[in-house]
């Protein structure tokens, strides 16, 4: 369905890191969780500057309505860009963030992590409660607010409940009145770059080349995906440790819809 193709290489000489999963590439959702909490952790540690008010990252925790899971959350990230170039509006973005929604700066997040190290010196029933009490908070905060005044694209990162790869979900905003976020032809238009030799046509099925329309798995309303059939192909290229999963697999699949990851985030060292 999905018009990625991989190469003919043969497989990567070294596959040490592979034994740390359960059955690469494929994640169970434990294994998820983690891999989305290192790319989280390079994102928090890279040197983005001004550029961190224009990718946006977050974690997330929500309630599993799928029961694919052996607890009752899941998580996911959330990527937020503008579609054009225009500046955030810093007054906005002040204003909109002490709306009580509590979106944890990066700072805190960092803090929040190094709390966790010295949760072992704690009793097992207060960091359970602790762990508890930030689950129902992460759960309150979705959806997470945008600052732009212009028009954005939210990416975010789910587990795929078949597949048990990471599938890639978007939804589009703030889009001019005589434009449908619901589209086909908003997203050639506003997110397929011009070289890419994506299908330009769509099908009769609601889907253009290896983008679909489903209900997202977490709000349930209508949401764009790209489709994962051919990832797992891909992703036995490379013997990704759990640090580097989600950067290495975002290349092919964020290049489908203009998801390109800042180099300080691709070259951040998965050292703490």
């Amino acid at each position: 369905m999905a018009h990625l193709h991989s190469s003919n290489s043969e497989p990567p000489s070294s596959t040490h890191n592979r034994s740390t999963y359960q059955c690469y590439p494929f994640l169970t959702n434990e294994e998820f969780a983690e891999v989305c909490h290192y790319f989280d952790a390079k994102y928090c540690r890279a040197p983005l500057g001004p550029l961190r008010k224009q990718w946006r990252l977050d974690l997330h925790t929500a309630l599993d309505t799928t029961a694919t899971s052996h607890t009752d959350l899941v998580t996911f990230l959330q990527i937020t860009i503008p579609l054009d170039n225009n500046e955030v509006d810093d007054q906005l973005a002040s204003s909109l963030g002490n709306i009580a929604l509590g979106e944890p700066s990066t700072s805190s997040r960092r803090s929040r992590r190094l709390a966790m190290q010295d949760a072992v010196q704690q009793p097992e029933a207060d960091s359970m409660m602790i762990d508890m009490e930030e689950a129902d908070k992460e759960v309150v905060r979705y959806p997470l607010r945008s600052s732009f005044q212009s028009a954005y694209v939210v990416y975010e990162i789910h587990l795929h409940p078949t597949y048990r790869i990471p599938c890639l979900w978007f939804t589009l905003h703030n889009l001019p009145i005589d434009e449908s976020p619901l589209d086909f032809d908003s997203v050639y238009r506003h997110l397929i770059p011009s070289h890419f030799p994506l299908a330009r046509g769509r099908s009769q099925f609601g889907s253009m080349g290896g983008i679909s329309i489903d209900h997202h798995p977490i709000t349930g309303v209508p949401a764009f995906f790209v489709h994962p059939c051919v990832l797992p192909e891909i992703m036995g290229n490379f013997d990704c440790s759990k640090e580097d999963y989600l950067s290495v697999w975002l290349v092919p699949m964020g290049e489908l819809i203009g998801l390109r990851v800042p180099r300080e985030i691709a070259m951040e060292s998965s050292m703490e």
